[in-house]
């Protein structure tokens, strides 16, 4: 399944073909579902679109603590008893999240996700939304 963007649903796809691989989404800087892979059900895709939306902003928010000029963010990693979590910027206003077990080679799948977004970043940049008149 693939929401408001069939055309990335092959990147999406390519993602989850990474051994232990779930389940891939292209979201919004601000939170939305773009393009879930296939078998992430919506309400899903949803959901984790939104909470992963806060935890990028927390992870940009710690780059003081980690080099004095605020060195800029590029990926978020959570690790699960099950599996991980992996996050990063992709393309303008998006961002690219992957699901895996936890038999992940993490290397390859964050590798794959880095070229994807270094090969594509075109396909996965998101427009920002206009807001009506009434807010």
């Amino acid at each position: 399944m693939t929401a408001a963007r069939p055309q990335v649903a092959w990147i999406l796809q390519e993602l989850t073909t990474i051994g232990h691989a779930r389940h891939a989404l292209l979201l919004s800087a601000d939170g939305l579902t773009v393009a879930c892979s296939e078998g992430c059900p919506r309400d899903l895709a949803d959901r984790v679109a939104a909470s992963v939306s806060g935890l990028q902003s927390l992870s940009r928010a710690g780059g003081e603590f980690v080099s004095d000029d605020g060195t800029i963010w590029q990926q978020t990693m959570v690790q699960y008893r099950d599996g991980y979590l992996f996050l990063i910027a992709a393309g303008d206003g998006a961002h690219l999240v992957v699901s895996a077990g936890i038999g992940v080679k993490i290397e390859a799948l964050s590798y794959k996700m880095a070229d994807i977004v270094k090969r594509l970043p075109e396909a996965l940049a998101v427009a920002s939304r206009e807001h009506s008149p009434q807010g």
